[in-house]
């Protein structure tokens, strides 16, 4: 529900870069309608009810068996960009089913740029031969929250007749690389680098280098180590280092290879969406009324799907002591 919330406050964002937005939901119409009444939710949720269309796309989560009711019907979260055509344009799925896209990275995607804002963290620096560094956290307005992907996003500026390497160099030069130093708890991809130019060096062959200005970007995110769902004590700020190695030549000489350290300090968000059990979630910002009518939606499918009274007695029982039990695990008794 975070990344839902987090569209709605990018609307405009989209707007201006000529994307309309749908989200596709296995959740049944009443709960959707009372989401988007209680988050005052604009652009069109649509709802998958019996995951046909899920299904069809071919993103079913088959690890979830049609025996775990509720949950059994979810995708594998997931985002299409459709062109006017209605051809796909590109996809963006992640490996963990804990991550989401942030709205900045879809229309970077979508756009096939990156168009950094004045709303994220910014931090500058400038080395004795006039390359110009900049680290940005671009995504969620600047805000760190759990599961929702952002980027740190590092532009080179490079003065004209300077070049940079990419991998691979021969022994004795050095190619451009990027370490996060930390904090702790603030997982990473690949770095994604852009188009390199070619360039031809007598004796020793043809190198893929960068000049003028580079972007390159680190998607990141929060484990529990920062924002945790289920405790009070999370961090208010991060402090987040990137080391950035590379050795800079002109035409006629390479200097020595260097290392530079950029920190900018993130403010962490919570995560937002329904109170999931007695156990509570101390560090989310969490909304009992989407509980009430997702759990109630989807306690009538668990009825619905079993076979005999018995069996849909056991499954109120069970789903009882799940909600009750919350994401601590707290026992629950009669």
């Amino acid at each position: 529900m975070t990344q839902l919330v987090e569209l709605q406050a990018a609307l405009p964002k989209f707007a201006e870069a000529g994307i309309r937005l749908y989200a596709i939901s296995y959740d049944e119409i009443g709960a959707l309608a009372d989401f988007v009444e209680h988050h005052e939710i604009t652009f069109d949720l649509l709802a998958d009810q019996g995951s046909k269309v899920i299904r069809k796309f071919g993103i079913l989560n088959h690890y979830v068996t049609p025996e775990q009711v509720p949950y059994h019907g979810i995708p594998f979260p997931g985002t299409y960009l459709i062109d006017e055509d209605g051809d796909v344009s590109a996809k963006v799925f992640h490996r963990s089913l804990a991550q989401r896209e942030s709205a900045e990275g879809l229309i970077d995607a979508a756009l096939g740029e990156i168009l950094l804002r004045s709303e994220g963290p910014t931090t500058a620096h400038a080395d004795d031969s006039g390359i110009e560094f900049s680290l940005t956290y671009h995504g969620g307005a600047g805000v760190l929250r759990g599961g929702t992907m952002r980027r740190l996003v590092i532009r080179v500026d490079l003065p004209e007749g300077l070049h940079i390497y990419d991998e691979p160099v021969p022994t004795g030069m050095v190619a451009t690389s990027f370490t996060i130093v930390g904090p702790e708890g603030l997982r990473s991809l690949p770095v994604e680098k852009p188009p390199t130019e070619s360039l031809d060096l007598p004796g020793v062959g043809e190198l893929q280098v960068w000049s003028d200005t580079a972007d390159f970007a680190i998607p990141v995110w929060a484990a529990d180590e920062i924002a945790s769902l289920v405790r009070a004590d999370n961090p208010g700020y991060v402090n987040i280092e990137v080391d950035i190695t590379y050795q800079a030549c002109d035409d006629q000489a390479c200097r020595l290879p260097r290392t530079e350290r950029l920190a900018v300090d993130v403010p962490v968000g919570s995560y937002v969406g329904p109170a999931l059990g007695g156990g509570g979630m101390p560090g989310a910002a969490t909304t009992s009324m989407d509980t009430g009518k997702w759990l109630g939606e989807m306690v009538k499918r668990g009825i619905a799907a079993a076979p005999d009274a018995d069996a849909a007695v056991a499954y109120l029982h069970r789903t009882r002591d799940t909600f009750a039990a919350g994401p601590l695990g707290d026992s629950v008794t009669d």
